[in-house]
């Protein structure tokens, strides 16, 4: 049987760039991960021989994704943060509102009063079999939030960063207790709601015929401009490239003009080609998932370019509406998107 005790994964800010720090790790409730380390072997070819002779490690670098139910920790907060860039706190106590905005240039992480801009580079600890893998530079290079009927809402996030760092056998942390997880249970669909053209925080918003959503925020990470000359990994975090927001929305029925309560889209105007575009006070869909106390995440896409749908039939099976859409950037926000995170947690979840 495998050694469940030894199994964790934590990720830690780092002070400078690809410099390893796994003290004071934020754990979080994974239900898998994927790290492993890249090498690029350069070979050795001459005129003298009919094959290669000799090969040398030319870059080592790491990318890994990560799999987990949305829970109102700080391990959840902060790589959701790190899809905006910008964080504004408000409240006190136990109830904190964190404000995240897009960011136009790619920077590390500043904090000036209540307002912290920029990406944070993790040291991500993950603990297997019999030693720990550190996977220092980690940088988010997209974030999947999905929600479905009788299920959790499920969160995945890809990474790339620098080398494994084989500096050691690094040892395992303790196993994991309850003091080092998040006390309240995960979010799941009851608490997962959609509006279009409104504001998913108010239940007269709210589409009754919502049947599942996915949500992807790309960041196309260039890894490319993150290496140099002298190091065989990267010497600063890779930069973002052009952002992309893309979804993917199931009805639970055909969506016929007769059966849009909510603004819906309906079959006849995705099939022309329907673009939304909304503000700050109506988004063109807004999605609000809820946990426990003082725990949610509202996401507000401003202006949407829907794909033609799919309604076909098969059998005696229900006739549902899908269809895909993609964010555009809005000049009068000056932005794709924006969210809300409230939460338990006192920390700033990009410091």
């Amino acid at each position: 049987m495998a050694n469940l005790g030894d199994r964790y994964l934590g990720i830690n800010k780092e002070a400078s760039y690809g410099t390893t720090l796994v003290t004071g790790l934020e754990y979080g409730e994974v239900d898998d991960e994927s790290f492993a380390q890249s090498l690029e072997i350069l070979t050795r070819e001459d005129i003298s021989r009919y094959a290669a002779r000799r090969t040398v490690i030319g870059s080592k670098y790491s990318s890994g994704d990560v799999s987990w139910a949305m829970l109102g920790d700080l391990f959840t907060g902060r790589i959701i943060a790190n899809a905006w860039g910008k964080c504004t706190q408000s409240g006190s106590g136990t109830a904190r509102t964190n404000t995240l905005e897009e960011i136009k240039v790619d920077t590390v992480t500043a904090t000036s009063g209540a307002v912290t801009t920029g990406f944070n580079s993790l040291t991500i600890e993950v603990g297997r079999d019999g030693r720990a893998h550190r996977y220092p530079g980690q940088v988010l290079d997209s974030l999947t939030i999905g929600a479905n009927i009788n299920e959790y809402v499920m969160m995945s996030a890809s990474f790339v960063g620098c080398g494994e760092d084989n500096s050691a056998e690094h040892a395992l942390t303790a196993a994991l207790t309850d003091a080092n997880v998040h006390a309240n249970d995960a979010f799941h669909f009851n608490g997962a709601h959609v509006a279009f053209e409104g504001v998913g925080t108010a239940t007269a918003e709210r589409s009754p015929y919502v049947k599942s959503i996915e949500l992807n925020i790309n960041l196309n990470r260039d890894t490319d401009s993150a290496m140099a000359l002298g190091s065989a990994t990267y010497t600063r975090a890779p930069l973002c490239g052009i952002r992309e927001i893309k979804g993917t929305i199931e009805f639970n029925r055909a969506m016929n003009d007769a059966e849009n309560a909510k603004f819906e889209p309906f079959f006849k105007e995705l099939s022309e080609g329907l673009m939304v575009n909304g503000n700050n006070t109506d988004p063109a869909i807004s999605l609000y998932f809820t946990g426990g106390t003082n725990e949610s995440l509202l996401i507000d896409i401003f202006k949407v370019q829907y794909d033609p749908p799919d309604s076909t039939i098969s059998g005696r099976d229900i006739q549902t509406l899908k269809c895909s859409f993609t964010a555009l950037y809005d000049e009068g926000q000056e932005a794709m998107s924006k969210a809300v995170w409230k939460t338990t947690q006192t920390t700033n979840v990009l410091t």
